[in-house]
This record gives C-alpha cells, structure tokens and sequence, in this order.
C-alpha cells in the first residue's frame, strides 16, 4: 500500500468517524430535548396540583375563590389578597405553560389543555376585575396571549 492510499484509506475513516460522532450526537440532543420537555411537563402539572390541593384542602380559601370569581369588590381585605394571591399562582403558571411551549421545551398539549379552563377563569367578573389590575407582572407576550383568549371567554359567559 503506498502512502498516498494510506492517506486515502485513513480520510475516509475519519469521515466515517464524524459521521458517527455527528449521528451520536443527534441522537442525544433529541434524547435530552425528550427528557426536558418531559421534566417539564411535570414541573407544571405538581404546580396545578399544588393550586388544587390548595382548594381540596381548604373550605374556606374554595368560597374565597368562588366568592371573588363573582365579585371580587364583595370580598374582604384578607379575602381579596388570598384570591388575588392565588390568581397570581394561576396564573404565573399558566405563563410559564405558555413561554415554555414557545420555546420548544414545553409541551403544548398541556397548555391547549388548560386553554379552556383559562377562557372559564377569564370570563368570571371577579377574575376578570383581577387581571385588569394585575397584568404587569407577566411578560408582555403572556398578556398578549391573555388578550386573545378573553374576548372569547367573554363571548361564553
């Protein structure tokens, strides 16, 4: 074998090789991206659980809720913050549904999933008064979003 064939034999070896490396590669990345969007589906779903458990778990923060869906000027100063500081939790993760399924590591099954119970919040009067007074501490594209679902969460109610 000369050296010039030697040279040949040891280039296409080493195309082999990052072709390999390449494909590896591939393959984690897509491996990883599976495992992130999973781990995030998670992290949202124990967030809503959470808010659930909150309402299982307490009588009287569920006629809270319900109170301040109707009328959330009818409430109480210690009423109204734990409605409002549960609307913030709502909806903070509901933002994080939304950026995540934007960036491409969430799942957006999830987040057209909650998309209904969303409109249903967003048409009660109380909820309503809520976000109109509290949109600023979400990023602006999640108030975007919020906009397009409240008329037809007005339109249902």
């Amino acid at each position: 074998m000369t050296l010039a064939e030697l040279s040949d034999l040891s280039q296409a070896l080493g195309a082999v090789a990052v072709v390999a490396s390449l494909i590896f590669v591939g393959i984690q990345i897509r491996q990883n991206t599976a495992a992130t969007r999973a781990a995030s589906h998670n992290a949202v779903s124990a967030s809503l659980n959470e808010i659930n458990r909150m309402f299982a778990e307490s009588a009287e923060l569920s006629k809270i809720w319900l109170a301040g869906m109707a009328d959330r000027d009818a409430l109480t100063a210690e009423e109204r913050w734990r409605f409002d500081a549960t609307a913030r939790a709502y909806m903070h993760v509901c933002e994080t549904m939304y950026i995540q399924a934007g960036l491409g590591v969430g799942d957006k099954g999830i987040l057209r999933a909650e998309e209904d119970g969303l409109r249903r919040v967003l048409a009660a009067p109380g909820f309503r008064a809520w976000w109109t007074e509290n949109p600023f501490g979400f990023c602006a594209e999640f108030r975007g979003y919020v906009a397009d679902l409240a008329p037809a969460a007005e339109a249902t109610h």
